[in-house]
């Protein structure tokens, strides 16, 4: 999710060796059998979010007709934080003249956009979002390392497709950033829905022997997030030119 952007020669022979070896590259490109390892790629943009910090999910459906009824096998997929392109690879049996796909959800970074930002750190606390239930908290622990250093994990089951980024632990006055890093930091999702996680923080305050009490007076707190849309405007195009890319719904063909 990151962005990276010629010097002329003028020398006529230079010129000709590039123009050569490019038209040659071409060649050799579109000559090239097309079913010769029997996949195909199919790269995909968002230009409503070329600014967003996104990341689509992991499968896209691609299918050989329009009621996808007769899918194609994902094998890979990757994204290009530099073009913000999203590449997702499929094998084929047979080439086919035209593919239908739908366009991925994504998950998009979402700043101070939480409604509910602080939640009780106790267990079966709820935290909400937009109104509605967002996450329950489901274990919290308290684990001495030695005098006045504690870690305190936290674990959280979601009701919804929101990620919590980089959460922080409020003890009275005192805000513990989460320990990213962690051996204990846990995220799960099931299918690319998000489903639970487990957050640490570190207590080094004060030579205390237990810090039980504190933790139960202590909020969780949680303020940017990944929020999973659907729907989003996509262009697509395969790298076997002769496939016609559809969109479902939109009825037509798109090229990057």
């Amino acid at each position: 999710m990151n962005k990276a952007e010629k010097s002329q020669i003028i020398v006529p022979v230079i010129c000709f060796v590039c123009v050569f070896l490019s038209a040659v590259l071409i060649w050799s490109y579109y000559s090239k059998p097309a079913d010769e390892d029997g996949t195909l790629s199919v790269t995909i943009k968002y230009p409503e979010y070329e600014t967003a910090v996104i990341t689509p999910v992991s499968t896209m459906e691609c299918a050989i007709d329009n009621k996808f009824l007769h899918e194609l096998q994902q094998i890979s997929e990757s994204s290009d934080g530099n073009t913000n392109e999203h590449i997702y690879n499929y094998q084929y049996d047979t080439l086919p003249d035209k593919i239908y796909i739908k366009a991925p959800d994504i998950y998009v970074f979402e700043q101070g956009r939480s409604n509910s930002s602080m939640t009780p750190c106790s267990v079966g606390s709820v935290a909400y979002y937009a109104d509605e239930p967002w996450f329950s908290i489901t274990s919290v622990t308290v684990d001495k390392l030695y005098t006045g250093v504690f870690d305190i994990t936290i674990s959280i089951e979601s009701f919804k497709d929101i990620v919590p980024v980089m959460a922080t632990l409020k003890i009275g006055d005192i805000v513990l950033n989460e320990e990213g890093s962690a051996p204990e930091k846990e995220m799960a999702f099931e299918n690319d829905n998000y489903i639970s996680e487990t957050f640490q923080f570190r207590y080094n305050r004060g030579a205390l022997n237990d810090i039980s009490d504190l933790v139960n007076e202590a909020a969780f707190c949680t303020e940017d997030v990944f929020r999973r849309i659907s729907g989003a405007q996509i262009t697509a195009e395969c790298n076997i030119p002769s496939v016609k890319v559809v969109i479902e719904d939109s009825g037509l063909s798109s090229s990057l």
